[in-house]
């Protein structure tokens, strides 16, 4: 991990101390002290990790049309996005997976992002 990001990272656990003064005050052992900033740290994580899903989802719909993976053929993305929830290692995320429908296969695909 960079300087940089460090740096930015000690600057928001600041803020969150102050904002949530109360909350951490009342932690009165180790263990819950670490129980509460490890729940902060995995909404952080949740948040991010679905922002950054959202953001190439994003993407993938902007090309507009990709290859069906199994024959080849160029299909359009479909308006209507596929909603999902993925349980991940910090909890749910929730996002709007772009699919597109392979007419000569018959069937829906996501395209990936890499």
């Amino acid at each position: 991990m960079d300087g940089r990001l460090q740096q930015r990272i000690l600057e928001i656990t600041e803020q969150l101390a102050v904002e949530e003064k109360e909350r951490l005050a009342a932690a009165g052992t180790f263990v819950e002290i670490e129980d509460l900033t490890a729940e902060i740290g995995d909404e952080v994580t949740r948040q991010l990790a679905q922002h950054l899903l959202g953001q190439r989802a994003e993407e993938m719909a902007a090309v507009g049309s990709h290859a069906c993976p199994e024959c080849g053929k160029v299909c359009e993305v479909e308006e209507q996005r596929e909603p999902l929830i993925l349980q991940g290692k910090r909890g749910e995320i929730a996002y709007q997976e772009p699919r597109c429908f392979c007419s000569r296969c018959r069937r829906a695909f996501f395209p990936s992002g890499g």
